[in-house]
C-alpha cells in the first residue's frame, strides 16, 4: 500500500478531540511508510495556528483543503440546513480532487463520504465511531459499500453484526495515545506549580467535553458533597461551560474551559484521581465510545475512577481502575471518599493501567489498520 487519501469533513485545527485523532492517525500512517494526503474542507476558522504545530504532530503528511459552502457559524441560518449544505458541497469538492488520485486507498470517518464514494472509486475504508438509534439507508449504504470497516469498540462491532454486516468485514481498532507525551518527567508537585494549583489539597481532574453522555454532570453533583477535595473540569464548549457555571456553584468546583492540548499531561499528573464518568443512559457512552482521554489517563500514571460501562470494561479491569455504578452520584461519592487517601491501592492500579496502555500507541494502531487494509 503506497498511499492513503484520508477524507475528513472536519474543521482543522479545532479544539475538539476528533480532529486530534485524525491528525495522529495520519501522522502514524506516514511514519509507517505510507504517503498520506489529508483532505479537509476549507472552513472558516478562528484558530490561525498551523495545524501541525497546534496538535504537535510531525509534518510528515500533506493537508489539502478543498472548497465548501460554510454557513455553520451563521446564527441566522438553521444549523441542520447549514450542516447539509456544507457536507454536500465538501463531498463534491473532495470527489473532484479524488479523481486526480485514482490509485490511492480512500479512508474516512465521514458518513456521507463512505455512503456515496464507493460507487465512484475503488477501495474506501470507513472508520465507524458510533451507531445511531435509528439507522437509515445512508448508514446501510456506507457499511455495505465500503471495502472494510474499522470500528473503535467491541460494542460497535456487535451492533453492526446484529444489523447484518458481515463479521469478516469488520476490524476493531480502539483509540490510542502518544505515551511519551503523557508520561512526563514532572512530579505531581511540579505539575501543580506549573498550573498554579494548590499543593495542600486533594485534587480530582476531569478532561474533555461536558456533554450529557460523558457524565461530567455526575461528577459535578458528587463534587458538591465532597468539600475537602478540589475538582477541576478541563474542556467544554462555551455553551456547556456557561451551563455548568450556572448549575454547579460549589467553591471546590473549578470550570477551566478549553486548555491547549500540550498542557493536558500536566493537568493529569497534578491530580490525585482522574475521573471518567460516562453515562449509561445513551449507547454512545455505554457501548460505542473509545475515549481519547481514557488512554491519556492511563499513560499519565495517575489513578483512574470510571463508571462501569461495557465500553470501558473492554479496556480496563478492576485491578487497573476504581469502578462505580453509572449515573449513581452516591456510589461515585463513596468511591472517592473511600480511596482518596488510599495511596498504596491507587498507585498499584495506576501502575497496572500504565502497563496496559503500552499496546495502545498510535503507532500500533496504524500498523494494525495498515495490515487490515493490505489483507483485503
Amino acid at each position: 500500500m503506497k498511499s492513503i487519501l484520508y477524507i475528513a469533513n472536519a474543521r482543522i485545527p479545532t479544539e475538539k478531540a476528533h480532529s486530534l485523532q485524525i491528525m495522529k492517525t495520519c501522522e502514524s500512517f506516514a511514519r509507517n511508510g505510507v504517503s498520506v494526503d489529508l483532505v479537509v474542507p476549507n472552513r472558516k476558522n478562528n484558530i490561525k495556528e498551523d495545524a501541525f504545530n497546534f496538535y504537535k504532530v510531525e509534518s510528515n503528511f500533506k493537508i489539502t483543503k478543498t472548497s465548501c459552502i460554510d454557513f455553520l457559524e451563521n446564527n441566522i441560518i438553521p444549523k441542520l440546513f447549514s450542516f447539509w449544505i456544507q457536507s454536500i458541497t465538501f463531498y463534491f469538492s473532495a470527489k473532484k480532487y479524488i479523481k486526480q488520485n485514482p490509485d490511492s486507498i480512500y479512508y474516512t470517518r465521514d458518513l456521507l463520504i463512505a455512503g456515496l464514494l464507493p460507487k465512484k472509486v475503488g477501495s474506501v475504508f470507513y472508520e465507524v465511531h458510533t451507531v445511531p438509534d435509528s439507522v437509515n439507508f445512508i448508514y446501510k449504504r456506507a457499511w455495505n459499500n465500503s471495502k472494510g470497516l474499522v470500528v473503535i469498540s467491541e460494542g460497535i462491532k456487535k451492533e453492526l453484526i446484529r444489523l447484518g454486516v458481515a463479521e469478516n468485514k469488520i476490524t476493531i481498532s480502539r483509540d490510542a495515545v502518544d505515551i511519551e507525551q503523557f508520561n512526563i518527567s514532572e512530579t505531581k508537585e511540579e505539575s501543580r506549580n506549573k498550573l498554579n494549583l494548590p499543593q495542600d489539597k486533594k485534587i480530582i481532574v476531569y478532561t474533555g467535553h461536558l456533554y450529557d453522555w460523558k457524565g461530567a454532570h455526575i461528577l459535578a453533583e458528587a463534587a458538591s458533597n465532597i468539600n475537602e477535595v478540589e475538582f477541576y473540569f478541563v474542556g467544554g464548549t462555551e455553551k456547556d461551560i456557561s451551563f455548568f457555571k450556572e448549575n454547579f456553584t460549589s467553591k471546590n468546583i473549578h470550570i477551566m474551559g478549553h486548555q491547549k492540548h500540550e498542557t493536558i499531561p500536566y493537568w493529569l499528573r497534578a491530580a490525585d484521581f482522574l475521573v471518567l464518568p460516562n453515562s449509561a443512559k445513551k449507547r454512545i457512552g455505554a457501548l460505542f465510545t473509545s475515549p481519547l482521554k481514557l488512554f491519556e489517563y492511563m499513560a499519565s500514571k495517575t489513578p483512574i475512577i470510571s463508571s462501569r460501562v461495557p465500553a470501558i470494561e473492554e479496556v480496563l479491569n478492576d485491578n487497573e481502575v476504581y469502578y462505580f455504578e453509572p449515573d449513581n452520584v452516591e456510589d461515585l461519592e463513596r468511591i472517592i471518599k473511600e480511596n482518596i487517601s488510599n495511596t498504596e491501592s491507587s498507585n498499584n492500579k495506576a501502575k497496572a493501567s500504565f502497563e496496559k496502555v503500552q499496546k495502545y500507541s498510535w503507532n500500533n494502531r496504524a500498523v494494525g489498520i495498515i495490515k487490515y487494509i493490505q489483507s483485503i
